[in-house]
Protein backbone atom coordinates (compact mmCIF):
# COMPACT_ATOMS: atom_id res chain seq x y z
CA UNK A 1 0.00 0.00 0.00
CA UNK A 2 1.37 3.56 -1.03
CA UNK A 3 -0.23 6.97 -0.20
CA UNK A 4 0.80 10.01 -1.77
CA UNK A 5 -0.19 13.80 -1.51
CA UNK A 6 0.25 15.99 -4.57
CA UNK A 7 2.25 13.18 -6.12
CA UNK A 8 4.54 12.49 -3.24
CA UNK A 9 4.71 9.34 -1.37
CA UNK A 10 4.25 10.10 2.12
CA UNK A 11 3.74 6.47 3.25
CA UNK A 12 6.76 6.02 5.61
CA UNK A 13 5.32 9.02 7.30
CA UNK A 14 1.67 8.36 7.61
CA UNK A 15 0.38 6.60 11.17
CA UNK A 16 -3.05 6.52 12.09
CA UNK A 17 -4.79 6.17 8.96
CA UNK A 18 -8.50 5.04 8.71
CA UNK A 19 -11.29 5.73 6.21
CA UNK A 20 -15.03 5.06 6.13
CA UNK A 21 -17.82 5.16 3.97
CA UNK A 22 -22.22 3.89 4.36
CA UNK A 23 -24.37 3.95 1.77
CA UNK A 24 -26.50 6.91 3.33
CA UNK A 25 -23.36 8.76 2.74
CA UNK A 26 -22.08 9.66 -0.74
CA UNK A 27 -18.43 10.98 0.14
CA UNK A 28 -15.71 7.80 2.10
CA UNK A 29 -13.72 10.14 4.44
CA UNK A 30 -10.17 9.70 5.70
CA UNK A 31 -8.15 10.23 8.31
CA UNK A 32 -4.40 10.39 9.15
CA UNK A 33 -1.58 11.81 11.31
CA UNK A 34 1.93 13.05 10.48
CA UNK A 35 4.86 13.20 12.86
CA UNK A 36 6.09 16.40 13.75
CA UNK A 37 10.59 16.89 13.35
CA UNK A 38 12.54 18.47 15.49
CA UNK A 39 14.96 18.20 12.65
CA UNK A 40 16.01 21.69 11.21
CA UNK A 41 16.26 20.30 7.37
CA UNK A 42 13.74 17.83 6.63
CA UNK A 43 12.76 16.60 3.78
CA UNK A 44 9.09 15.04 5.01
CA UNK A 45 6.23 16.91 2.96
CA UNK A 46 3.52 17.74 4.76
CA UNK A 47 0.31 18.18 2.91
CA UNK A 48 -1.99 21.14 3.28
CA UNK A 49 -5.68 21.79 3.23
CA UNK A 50 -6.38 21.51 -0.61
CA UNK A 51 -3.91 18.66 -1.49
CA UNK A 52 -4.96 15.40 -2.95
CA UNK A 53 -4.56 12.32 -1.52
CA UNK A 54 -4.19 8.91 -3.43
CA UNK A 55 -4.02 5.71 -2.00
CA UNK A 56 -2.83 2.44 -3.85
CA UNK A 57 -2.85 -0.96 -3.44
CA UNK A 58 -2.81 -2.97 -6.66
CA UNK A 59 -4.60 -0.27 -8.20
CA UNK A 60 -5.93 3.39 -7.26
CA UNK A 61 -8.65 2.89 -4.73
CA UNK A 62 -8.98 6.14 -3.04
CA UNK A 63 -8.51 9.93 -4.34
CA UNK A 64 -9.60 12.58 -2.01
CA UNK A 65 -9.01 16.32 -0.93
CA UNK A 66 -7.38 17.30 2.43
CA UNK A 67 -10.30 19.48 3.94
CA UNK A 68 -9.21 20.09 7.28
CA UNK A 69 -5.37 20.24 8.63
CA UNK A 70 -4.98 20.09 12.96
CA UNK A 71 -1.54 21.20 13.47
CA UNK A 72 -2.17 22.06 17.54
CA UNK A 73 -0.75 19.37 18.67
CA UNK A 74 3.28 19.67 19.68
CA UNK A 75 4.37 16.24 18.52
CA UNK A 76 1.66 15.76 14.91
CA UNK A 77 -0.10 16.48 12.62
CA UNK A 78 -4.18 15.79 11.98
CA UNK A 79 -5.40 15.53 8.20
CA UNK A 80 -9.52 15.12 7.66
CA UNK A 81 -9.91 13.77 3.92
CA UNK A 82 -12.59 13.38 1.36
CA UNK A 83 -13.34 11.93 -1.93
CA UNK A 84 -15.09 13.98 -4.71
CA UNK A 85 -18.44 13.19 -3.27
CA UNK A 86 -17.69 15.80 -1.20
CA UNK A 87 -18.56 18.37 -3.90
CA UNK A 88 -21.83 16.94 -4.43
CA UNK A 89 -22.83 16.75 -0.92
CA UNK A 90 -22.34 20.33 -0.54
CA UNK A 91 -23.13 21.92 -4.38
CA UNK A 92 -26.76 23.51 -4.98
CA UNK A 93 -28.50 23.33 -8.11
CA UNK A 94 -31.61 23.93 -9.85
CA UNK A 95 -33.17 21.56 -11.93
CA UNK A 96 -36.17 20.80 -14.73
CA UNK A 97 -36.49 17.99 -16.11
CA UNK A 98 -39.16 17.02 -18.71
CA UNK A 99 -39.47 13.54 -19.27
CA UNK A 100 -35.88 12.79 -19.59
CA UNK A 101 -34.36 9.56 -19.11
CA UNK A 102 -32.75 9.12 -15.93
CA UNK A 103 -29.23 7.80 -17.10
CA UNK A 104 -29.20 11.50 -19.44
CA UNK A 105 -29.93 13.64 -16.70
CA UNK A 106 -27.73 12.27 -14.38
CA UNK A 107 -25.33 12.69 -17.18
CA UNK A 108 -26.34 16.55 -17.80
CA UNK A 109 -26.13 17.09 -13.87
CA UNK A 110 -22.25 15.28 -14.16
CA UNK A 111 -21.61 17.26 -17.03
CA UNK A 112 -22.49 20.86 -15.72
CA UNK A 113 -20.09 20.24 -12.62
CA UNK A 114 -17.38 18.50 -14.54
CA UNK A 115 -17.86 15.23 -12.68
CA UNK A 116 -16.22 12.28 -14.23
CA UNK A 117 -18.15 8.69 -14.78
CA UNK A 118 -16.91 5.74 -13.87
CA UNK A 119 -20.48 3.63 -15.09
CA UNK A 120 -23.88 4.54 -15.49
CA UNK A 121 -26.34 1.79 -16.19
CA UNK A 122 -28.90 2.62 -19.11
CA UNK A 123 -31.72 3.96 -16.70
CA UNK A 124 -34.67 4.95 -18.44
CA UNK A 125 -37.11 5.61 -16.28
CA UNK A 126 -38.21 9.00 -17.36
CA UNK A 127 -38.01 11.93 -14.90
CA UNK A 128 -40.25 14.70 -14.67
CA UNK A 129 -39.46 17.19 -12.17
CA UNK A 130 -38.41 20.80 -10.85
CA UNK A 131 -35.12 20.42 -8.08
CA UNK A 132 -35.06 23.99 -6.32
CA UNK A 133 -32.04 24.82 -4.40
CA UNK A 134 -30.56 21.23 -3.80
CA UNK A 135 -27.99 19.61 -3.65
CA UNK A 136 -26.34 17.45 -6.05
CA UNK A 137 -25.91 14.26 -4.41
CA UNK A 138 -30.07 15.53 -2.97
CA UNK A 139 -30.90 14.93 -6.55
CA UNK A 140 -29.02 12.13 -8.16
CA UNK A 141 -30.33 10.22 -4.88
CA UNK A 142 -33.88 11.42 -5.91
CA UNK A 143 -33.91 10.06 -9.28
CA UNK A 144 -32.07 6.88 -8.45
CA UNK A 145 -35.07 6.50 -5.66
CA UNK A 146 -38.02 7.31 -9.04
CA UNK A 147 -35.83 4.53 -11.10
CA UNK A 148 -36.76 1.81 -8.35
CA UNK A 149 -40.44 2.85 -8.86
CA UNK A 150 -40.56 3.13 -12.58
CA UNK A 151 -38.91 1.38 -15.50
CA UNK A 152 -35.99 0.06 -13.57
CA UNK A 153 -36.92 -1.75 -10.67
CA UNK A 154 -35.19 -4.13 -8.90
CA UNK A 155 -34.25 -3.73 -5.68
CA UNK A 156 -32.51 -0.14 -5.40
CA UNK A 157 -29.29 1.40 -6.80
CA UNK A 158 -26.24 3.01 -5.15
CA UNK A 159 -23.88 5.67 -5.69
CA UNK A 160 -20.31 6.00 -4.92
CA UNK A 161 -17.30 7.91 -5.71
CA UNK A 162 -13.90 5.78 -7.05
CA UNK A 163 -11.24 7.10 -8.70
CA UNK A 164 -12.65 7.40 -11.91
CA UNK A 165 -15.55 9.38 -11.09
CA UNK A 166 -19.73 8.59 -10.18
CA UNK A 167 -20.70 5.07 -9.96
CA UNK A 168 -23.78 3.69 -9.80
CA UNK A 169 -24.61 0.40 -9.85
CA UNK A 170 -27.90 -2.03 -8.79
CA UNK A 171 -27.68 -2.96 -5.10
CA UNK A 172 -26.76 -7.03 -5.35
CA UNK A 173 -24.53 -6.50 -8.62
CA UNK A 174 -21.60 -6.56 -6.71
CA UNK A 175 -19.97 -9.35 -4.18
CA UNK A 176 -17.17 -9.01 -2.11
CA UNK A 177 -15.27 -11.66 -1.03
CA UNK A 178 -13.06 -10.39 1.67
CA UNK A 179 -9.88 -13.09 2.77
CA UNK A 180 -6.52 -12.60 4.71
CA UNK A 181 -3.69 -15.02 6.09
CA UNK A 182 -2.74 -15.91 9.02
CA UNK A 183 1.09 -15.89 8.09
CA UNK A 184 3.32 -15.31 4.37
CA UNK A 185 2.67 -19.04 3.79
CA UNK A 186 -0.88 -20.53 4.78
CA UNK A 187 -3.74 -20.01 2.40
CA UNK A 188 -6.21 -17.39 2.65
CA UNK A 189 -9.01 -17.61 4.79
CA UNK A 190 -12.77 -16.36 4.24
CA UNK A 191 -12.25 -13.16 6.60
CA UNK A 192 -16.07 -13.59 8.09
CA UNK A 193 -15.02 -17.28 8.71
CA UNK A 194 -13.10 -15.43 11.75
CA UNK A 195 -15.05 -12.77 12.66
CA UNK A 196 -14.51 -11.10 16.13
CA UNK A 197 -16.85 -7.99 18.18
CA UNK A 198 -20.22 -9.38 16.91
CA UNK A 199 -23.65 -7.63 17.34
CA UNK A 200 -27.04 -9.19 16.04
CA UNK A 201 -30.69 -8.37 16.14
CA UNK A 202 -34.09 -8.72 14.45
CA UNK A 203 -36.88 -6.32 14.85
CA UNK A 204 -40.34 -5.67 13.76
CA UNK A 205 -40.47 -2.37 14.53
CA UNK A 206 -40.30 -0.76 11.22
CA UNK A 207 -41.95 -3.79 9.38
CA UNK A 208 -45.41 -2.98 7.20
CA UNK A 209 -47.15 -5.53 5.26
CA UNK A 210 -50.21 -3.94 3.83
CA UNK A 211 -49.07 -0.99 1.47
CA UNK A 212 -52.40 1.89 -0.06
CA UNK A 213 -51.14 4.28 -2.49
CA UNK A 214 -53.84 6.98 -2.92
CA UNK A 215 -53.91 10.43 -5.36
CA UNK A 216 -55.34 13.83 -3.92
CA UNK A 217 -57.24 16.22 -6.05
CA UNK A 218 -58.36 19.47 -4.27
CA UNK A 219 -58.78 18.19 -1.16
CA UNK A 220 -60.36 14.47 -2.37
CA UNK A 221 -58.27 11.38 -1.73
CA UNK A 222 -59.29 8.56 -4.03
CA UNK A 223 -57.03 5.10 -3.46
CA UNK A 224 -55.73 3.91 -6.52
CA UNK A 225 -53.85 0.52 -5.15
CA UNK A 226 -53.60 -1.95 -2.14
CA UNK A 227 -51.34 -4.83 -1.83
CA UNK A 228 -50.97 -7.06 1.21
CA UNK A 229 -49.29 -9.62 2.45
CA UNK A 230 -51.78 -12.13 3.83
CA UNK A 231 -48.86 -14.49 5.76
CA UNK A 232 -46.63 -11.39 7.38
CA UNK A 233 -50.32 -10.35 8.42
CA UNK A 234 -51.39 -13.57 10.12
CA UNK A 235 -48.14 -13.89 11.86
CA UNK A 236 -47.69 -10.22 13.19
CA UNK A 237 -50.84 -8.44 12.36
CA UNK A 238 -52.03 -5.53 10.00
CA UNK A 239 -49.12 -2.84 9.57
CA UNK A 240 -50.31 -0.60 7.01
CA UNK A 241 -48.52 2.40 5.26
CA UNK A 242 -49.99 4.97 3.44
CA UNK A 243 -48.69 6.38 0.04
CA UNK A 244 -49.31 9.33 -2.03
CA UNK A 245 -48.48 9.60 -5.41
CA UNK A 246 -48.84 11.58 -8.30
CA UNK A 247 -50.80 9.16 -10.81
CA UNK A 248 -49.57 11.48 -13.81
CA UNK A 249 -45.84 10.46 -13.25
CA UNK A 250 -45.86 6.82 -11.01
CA UNK A 251 -47.74 3.82 -11.85
CA UNK A 252 -49.79 2.95 -8.24
CA UNK A 253 -49.54 -0.91 -8.99
CA UNK A 254 -45.45 -0.39 -9.15
CA UNK A 255 -44.96 1.70 -6.04
CA UNK A 256 -47.62 -0.57 -4.18
CA UNK A 257 -45.12 -3.79 -5.71
CA UNK A 258 -42.09 -1.81 -4.98
CA UNK A 259 -43.03 -0.42 -1.50
CA UNK A 260 -44.38 -3.34 0.09
CA UNK A 261 -41.17 -5.32 -0.66
CA UNK A 262 -39.11 -2.93 0.97
CA UNK A 263 -41.08 -2.93 3.87
CA UNK A 264 -42.40 -6.06 4.50
CA UNK A 265 -39.00 -7.68 6.18
CA UNK A 266 -38.06 -7.70 9.91
CA UNK A 267 -34.98 -5.40 10.55
CA UNK A 268 -32.02 -7.61 10.70
CA UNK A 269 -28.97 -5.94 11.62
CA UNK A 270 -25.56 -7.43 12.14
CA UNK A 271 -21.76 -6.15 12.48
CA UNK A 272 -18.53 -7.28 13.10
CA UNK A 273 -14.70 -6.93 12.96
CA UNK A 274 -12.43 -8.99 10.41
CA UNK A 275 -9.02 -9.05 8.88
CA UNK A 276 -9.08 -8.25 5.33
CA UNK A 277 -5.29 -8.48 3.20
CA UNK A 278 -3.93 -5.12 2.43
CA UNK A 279 -4.96 -5.42 -1.35
CA UNK A 280 -8.35 -5.94 -0.59
CA UNK A 281 -11.10 -3.65 0.00
CA UNK A 282 -14.64 -4.22 1.19
CA UNK A 283 -16.90 -0.65 0.93
CA UNK A 284 -20.36 0.45 1.58
CA UNK A 285 -22.97 -1.40 -1.06
CA UNK A 286 -21.29 -4.07 -1.92
CA UNK A 287 -23.19 -7.68 -0.73
CA UNK A 288 -21.41 -10.33 1.14
CA UNK A 289 -22.16 -13.64 2.12
CA UNK A 290 -22.16 -14.48 6.17
CA UNK A 291 -22.77 -18.24 7.32
CA UNK A 292 -25.15 -18.89 4.19
CA UNK A 293 -27.03 -15.79 3.79
CA UNK A 294 -26.29 -12.48 1.89
CA UNK A 295 -25.70 -8.85 3.67
CA UNK A 296 -25.65 -6.01 1.96
CA UNK A 297 -22.51 -3.78 3.63
CA UNK A 298 -24.29 -0.31 4.69
CA UNK A 299 -21.35 0.47 6.75
CA UNK A 300 -17.22 -0.38 6.15
CA UNK A 301 -14.55 1.02 8.60
CA UNK A 302 -10.90 0.46 7.60
CA UNK A 303 -7.79 1.11 9.68
CA UNK A 304 -4.17 0.15 9.05
CA UNK A 305 -2.19 -0.90 12.15
CA UNK A 306 0.96 -2.39 12.24
CA UNK A 307 0.27 -3.39 8.48
CA UNK A 308 -2.76 -5.01 9.29
CA UNK A 309 -6.19 -4.01 7.30
CA UNK A 310 -8.98 -4.16 10.33
CA UNK A 311 -12.40 -3.91 8.96
CA UNK A 312 -15.37 -2.98 11.41
CA UNK A 313 -18.68 -3.43 8.87
CA UNK A 314 -22.32 -3.02 9.61
CA UNK A 315 -24.91 -5.22 8.15
CA UNK A 316 -28.45 -5.54 6.79
CA UNK A 317 -29.92 -8.56 5.29
CA UNK A 318 -30.64 -8.92 1.58
CA UNK A 319 -33.14 -10.01 0.01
Amino acid sequence: MNIYADGINITSVVGNLSWQNTIAELATTMSFEIAKSDAQHTSIYLPHEGSIIQMYTNDEIFRGIVLTVDDGSKTSNQYTVCDFGWYLNKSKETYQFNAMPAHKAIRKVCSDFNIDIDSIPALETKITKIYFDKTISEILQDILEFCTQGADPGGGYNLDVTPKGLRIYKIGSIYAYPEFRLSPNTQLIYSPLLRGNTSHSVSIEDMKNSVKVITEKEGNYSVKATLKDDSLISKYGLLQEIVKIDPEKENPNNVAKQKLSELSKTKETFSFEIIEAIDSYTRAGYVITVDGSEYIVEGSGHSIKNGIHYVKMDLRKFA
